[in-house]
């Protein structure tokens, strides 16, 4: 089965990320943190070796602090309308984290407070082949 390529995979997860932002009640100025693809060393899916996983994230910048529980209340209710499956559900800590899985694509995305209270949200897709090539 072909995979997405870097573009596609790069592509797609800032359409995640978007629709996310989108949701939110207040809207942040989005400041890059991460934009790469590393190797899938282990990958999770027990595929063949040599294949990427393409990521994106962002600081949330912008937002009222005292705001950040409700921030986070909110994509996750945006994520679990929109086929998203909770992986990790850490909010009641102070270094509040959420992960969920797209239960079509397999991207994951995240939400995670800074110990100085910042949000960062990412996306990252499954283990591709940069190219686009297939598995077999």
């Amino acid at each position: 089965m072909r995979t997405l390529t870097h573009d596609e995979a790069r592509a797609r997860a800032q359409e995640h990320i978007e629709r996310a932002v989108a949701a939110l009640p207040v809207q942040p100025t989005l400041t890059v943190q991460r934009d790469d693809a590393l190797e899938c060393d282990d990958p999770k899916d027990r595929g063949p070796r040599g294949r990427y996983e393409v990521g994106k994230t962002y600081w949330l910048d912008d937002l009222p602090g005292d705001r950040n529980a409700e921030i986070v209340d909110v994509l996750v209710e945006h994520w679990t309308s929109h086929d998203f499956r909770v992986l990790a559900d850490h909010r009641a800590a102070d270094d509040r984290f959420v992960s969920v899985q797209h239960t079509g694509d397999a991207f994951r995305m995240s939400v995670t407070q800074s110990i100085e209270g910042d949000l960062s949200l990412g996306a990252s897709s499954p283990c591709i082949w940069l190219d686009g090539g297939t598995d077999d």
